[in-house]
């Protein structure tokens, strides 16, 4: 069996709960990139301009963070004004040293195609990731399955 890092940026939670809910069905380590910039109020403000104007932030990794300890990295978070999260984006745009093999989730609300925020990724890692997957917020917050979830955890197991 392959070992599994979740790693996720989460702002208000959503994400979080999906990586913690990914990483127990996957047996794998779950961590979090941090980003003091976005918290609070303002940080949302913050968080949509950045956006928009496609800055990135600086962002805080875990100090055991080691990539080549993994086999495959499944990396997520929010979409924010059609765009990856900008501190996914930071990370992406940053890190060099990435497993072979990554998939990704992307939370959203449902006013933005989540297939925009795919593409960015892939441009910025220049390639296709081997799977993803495409989570509504509204079914985190039901606590019911997203749909795809199953399906997106299913595939990754077998690889």
């Amino acid at each position: 069996m392959s070992k599994i890092l979740v790693l996720y940026y989460s702002r208000t939670g959503t994400s979080a709960k999906v990586a913690q809910s990914l990483a127990k069905a996957l047996d794998a380590t779950v961590e979090q990139i941090s980003c003091e910039k976005y918290r609070g109020v303002l940080g949302y403000v913050r968080a949509a301009y950045d956006s928009l104007k496609r800055r990135l932030p600086v962002i805080e990794l875990p100090d055991d963070y080691a990539p080549d300890d993994y086999d495959c990295l499944v990396i997520g978070g929010p979409i924010w004004t059609s765009y990856p999260a900008a501190p996914l984006r930071a990370f992406l745009d940053d890190n060099q040293r990435l497993p072979q093999k990554m998939a990704l989730f992307l939370t959203y609300g449902g006013h933005s195609p989540p297939e925009k925020a795919l593409k960015d990724i892939e441009v910025l890692l220049g390639s296709q990731l081997e799977e993803h997957v495409f989570v509504r917020e509204k079914d985190v917050d039901a606590g019911s399955s997203p749909e795809g979830m199953a399906d997106f955890i299913d595939r990754l197991k077998k690889r």
